[in-house]
């Protein structure tokens, strides 16, 4: 029997959580929430290449990327160009009238495949992890696109001819971001001549600044980090030596704890973008007397260069072995959660199709031929209300148990199932409601 819900049996609710998240960064490496690193017995780690990585969809697990190996196992998944990342599960689609096609795949590539020809996605595991960018006072924050022009004087194939295209740094581009909150705060300011405030920290131009640009993936914080909860921490030798933290909830990292150099107390050192996920950090000044290499123009251990010891692709890495970073914050997490009333009315649900519901008998069958088979319709439910004697049963009551609740679409087909612990004896005076929670 189907009931339909109504207004008053469904509610949506959102729950909001902001879950605790630690990087630590150390030699090289980063670890996420202090994660263990687990060795698997096809790969040097269980679930990421790094314990500071997440995996996306936890693909892959302990599973080898063995290509040019021999003795590897068979590919899986169709064959194609990834043959050679045998043991690896990597996305794939065949080419039909519906016109699906994997996000990594271009327009042009999907139009000139042939229908039933078979298009791929990327190989190997999915991973993201919080990356470091040094900007010294040198590097280029956007590079313009080389044009060669025959009419200059140019030997060009074409009167026209792009070498090369333009491009823009991560900084550049949150140029507009950043000028977005100076309602937050006068420090949001990409390029300001203004030294009231604070001067060597508001005068400034991010153009032509030395600062680190620290950036954590939305996988990691949910929806944003939740305002007021960023902390960053430097140790150098296991010893604390400075602390940051944002105590005004408005995106100033002001530094609050620093023996070395008290008078920077409550100066502001960075800014952090809590709905983009990026930390800015412009403070060169020296947090002790130490020195190490971070591959920066201030080898010392300051607040541009933390988090420096991150491996960044195409450059050289600095393990700088005698700091460590550690960096602490709140994500927000927004899950809606419906919640459902199915009630069994009195009186309803009290028959079953199950065929221990009617006793054993041997009159079932009343005539079969040809063209018919008639059951008799007077077949005697079972009685399964239990008595105080041994021998007879109670009165006869028309009983069920009540085991599963299916939920079904606008279609009547069934999208989901919630079982009860035990069964549940329904009789005729009684009514239950069961209450279902699911996650959307």
């Amino acid at each position: 029997m189907y009931y339909k819900f109504t207004r008053n049996d469904k509610f949506v609710n959102t729950l909001k959580l902001f879950p605790e998240l630690k990087f630590t960064v150390y030699n090289g490496s980063a670890s996420y929430n202090d994660t263990p690193h687990f060795s698997g017995s096809f790969t040097g780690s269980i679930i990421t290449p790094s314990p500071g990585m997440l995996s996306l969809y936890e693909l892959n697990v302990d599973r080898r990327d063995c290509r040019d190996v021999a003795g590897c196992p068979p590919p899986i998944g169709a064959q194609g160009p990834f043959n050679n990342n045998f043991g690896l599960c990597y996305q794939w689609i065949v080419k039909d009238g519906q016109r699906l096609n994997v996000r990594t795949s271009t327009s042009e590539a999907f139009v000139d495949a042939n229908p039933g020809d078979i298009i791929y996605g990327p190989s190997g595991p999915l991973t993201a992890s919080i990356s470091k960018e040094y900007y010294s006072t040198t590097t280029a924050r956007s590079s313009s696109a080389q044009i060669c022009d025959a009419a200059a004087g140019s030997t060009c194939g074409a009167y026209l001819e792009i070498n090369s295209v333009g491009s823009v740094s991560h900084l550049l581009a949150l140029k507009n971001t950043i000028n977005y909150y100076r309602y937050l705060s006068p420090h949001f300011e990409y390029s300001s001549s203004i030294n009231s405030l604070d001067p060597g920290i508001h005068d400034r131009d991010f153009n032509t600044d030395q600062l680190g640009l620290v950036s954590i993936p939305s996988i990691f914080y949910g929806s944003n980090i939740k305002k007021g909860t960023v902390k960053l921490d430097i140790y150098y030798t296991g010893s604390l030596v400075a602390t940051v933290e944002d105590t005004k909830r408005n995106g100033e990292l002001i530094q609050t704890y620093s023996p070395y150099t008290p008078t920077y107390t409550g100066s502001v050192v960075g800014l952090v973008l809590y709905n983009e996920g990026f930390l800015i950090l412009t403070s060169s000044v020296a947090l002790n007397g130490e020195t190490e290499d971070y591959g920066t123009d201030d080898n010392y251990p300051n607040w541009i260069n933390f988090a420096q010891s991150l491996p960044s692709p195409g450059t050289t890495t600095y393990p700088a072995p005698s700091s460590t970073f550690v960096m602490t914050m709140s994500g927000t997490s927004n899950t809606q959660i419906m919640t459902l009333f199915a009630t069994a009315p009195k009186g309803e649900l009290n028959h079953s199709n199950n065929p221990s519901y009617i006793q054993n008998t041997l009159n079932r069958l009343v005539s079969t031929g040809p063209r018919a088979y008639i059951e008799s319709d007077q077949i005697p439910i079972k009685n399964i209300v239990s008595s105080s004697y041994n021998t007879p049963t109670g009165s006869f009551e028309k009983l069920t148990y009540i085991s599963k609740v299916g939920l079904y679409d606008k279609d009547k087909n069934l999208i989901g199932i919630a079982k009860t612990a035990t069964p549940l004896k329904k009789t005729i005076n009684k009514d239950f409601t069961f209450k279902l929670k699911l996650d959307i």
